[in-house]
Parts: C-alpha cells; structure tokens; sequence
C-alpha cells in the first residue's frame, strides 16, 4: 500500500506541471493532423478534399490498409512516440528525482516511516505511470482516428502502449541515477538522451556488420560488437516488435522499387530487418531490462547510502 501510494502522490506532482498538459497539446495536435487526411484507393485528400493528390501507390484497399498500418506504425513508434514522445517524456520526468533531493524536501520525506528504496521506487514508477497515461491516451486516440477517418481497424496497434513505456523505462533508469548522482535535471536529459543515442548507435554498427560481410572479417570487432549489442537496451528492437504485432510490414518492404544496380544491397537490408523482426521477445526485452534493472538498484544503493 505504501508503494502505491508514492506512485500515486508523485503522478498528482505531475499533473501540476506544465509538461504534462504541453504533452497533451503535442498529442492532440498529432491526432488532429492525422485526422485531416484521408486515404483511398489512388489518391490522398487533405483538410477534407481541400487539397487532393493523385497517386498510383494506393491501388487496392486492402494493400492501402497494410500500408497505412505499416507507415502509421512505424512513424509514431521511430518519430511522434519514439525519438520526440521519449525525449520529451525525458525531459518531463528527469526533475522528479532531483525536485525530491532538494534540501527541505528530502527532509519531510526521510522524516517519514519509510525505506529509502520504497520511497526511490515508488517515485520511479510513478515516472512510468506518467509515461503509461500519456502513451494510452495517445494510442487510443489514434486508433479510433485511423478506424473511423481510415477505415483500418488494428487490434495489435495497442501493443504500442506497454512497448512505449519499456522503451521509455530503458531510457529513464539513466535519468534516474543522473539525478540522484548529480541532483541536476538537466544532467539528467542530457546523459539520459547520450545513452540512448549510444545504445542507438551500438544496433546500428551491429547493423552494418550484418550487411557488410566482409566486416565480420575483423573478428574481435564484431565479437565486441555482439557482445555491447547484447550487454545495452535494445531500442531499436521495440519499433521493430511493434510493426510485428501489430501486424504491418517491415520498413524496408515500402521502399519503391530500385534500380539494379542498388537491388543487391536492398535485399540485403531486408533480409537484415527481417531477421532482427524475428528476435524472440524474451531475450531482447529480458535482457535489456537486466541492463536497466542495474542501473535501478545503483541508484537506489546511493540514494540509500547518501546522507541528506
């Protein structure tokens, strides 16, 4: 009861904040744009038919509806939830932990019946619940506009909302221990987004050892590239389980056709985002959830151990 109770107390801090409502904006805005298009078979209308744009890539409503799931998906995990959602949920929740270590306020909360880790966790996930709230809104929204506007109902496109808060949650346990270690929120953004930004680039050369064969020549190379790739958050691999289950194509299938001599290299890169869409859940999200779990409990070891 405790627990839930901190988780509570520290969504209500949320509410009072302006970051919460400027998100809501953000998120009401994006639905907005979303419902002022329209798709059909051959064309685009904008704003209601004000603008229409002709096109052949739309030419039967059952691949319009795959692709629209396939682009919707892939955009709002890579874009609207994924680099901005996350960065700016960072931003909202990196002064949470930093706000309660501030003299006087630390002090009312030491002061009462409560362990130090119960009183870390429980702020930490009030931080998820914040996230939890917003993702739902956002992906219930957007299901209903892309049902109702696009004809398209997707059932699986609710697996975006507990893959957004993992995602998030790899993100935030480096803000978390940032602002315990430096007290600083903005430390806190600006390690937070360098890890993620790290744990990026980490998938992305083990990416290119995948295409470039020649590459996996260099053997200690690779082998510490696989090693890292296991060890840190897999980011990447949450877009790529949320187009899985929620039953669109992969990014690469809706590239246009190329030209020969580009053929080889594209195949090559789907074959690449296919095997890396059939990684088993389990390990990738297990495993970076160790990585995060670690990083949870030095933060609470130092917030425990520090005096105030």
């Amino acid at each position: 009861m405790q627990l839930w109770a901190l988780i509570v107390d520290s969504f209500r801090e949320s509410l009072d904040r302006k970051i919460f409502w400027v998100l809501l904006l953000i998120e009401v805005v994006v639905a907005a744009a979303m419902f002022c298009v329209g798709f059909e078979p051959g064309k685009v209308d904008i704003l209601f038919g004000t603008w229409t744009i002709e096109t052949a890539h739309f030419t039967a409503l059952s691949g319009l509806r795959m692709d629209l799931l396939a682009r919707t998906v892939n955009i709002i995990m890579d874009f609207v939830v994924g680099w901005i959602g996350v960065t700016l949920a960072i931003v909202a929740t990196a002064g949470f932990i930093p706000a309660m270590l501030e003299r006087g306020a630390v002090d009312v909360l030491l002061s009462k019946p409560l362990s130090r880790p119960l009183l870390f966790l429980g702020k930490y996930l009030g931080s998820m619940v914040f996230v939890l709230v917003h993702a739902a809104f956002f992906v219930g929204l957007t299901f209903l506009i892309i049902g109702w506007r696009w004809n398209a109902w997707l059932p699986g496109y609710f697996w975006t909302i507990p893959l957004l808060v993992v995602l998030f949650s790899y993100v935030y346990c480096v803000s978390a221990w940032a602002g315990v270690r430096f007290r600083s929120s903005i430390v806190a953004i600006n390690l937070s987004v360098g890890a993620w930004v790290f744990f990026a680039g980490i998938q992305g050369v083990g990416d290119l050892f995948e295409l470039e064969k020649d590459m996996q020549k260099h053997r200690w190379a690779y082998r510490s590239v696989q090693i890292a790739r296991w060890c840190v958050p897999k980011t990447q691999d949450i877009t790529d389980l949320a187009a899985k289950w929620s039953g669109a194509a992969a990014s690469t299938e809706l590239m246009p056709e190329p030209p020969e001599e580009d053929r080889e290299a594209i195949e090559q890169a789907k074959r690449t985002e296919r095997k890396r869409m059939d990684i088993n859940p389990v390990h990738t999200i297990g495993t970076s959830l160790l990585f995060e779990a670690v990083v949870v409990l030095l933060a609470m070891w130092r917030f425990s151990r520090q005096d105030y």
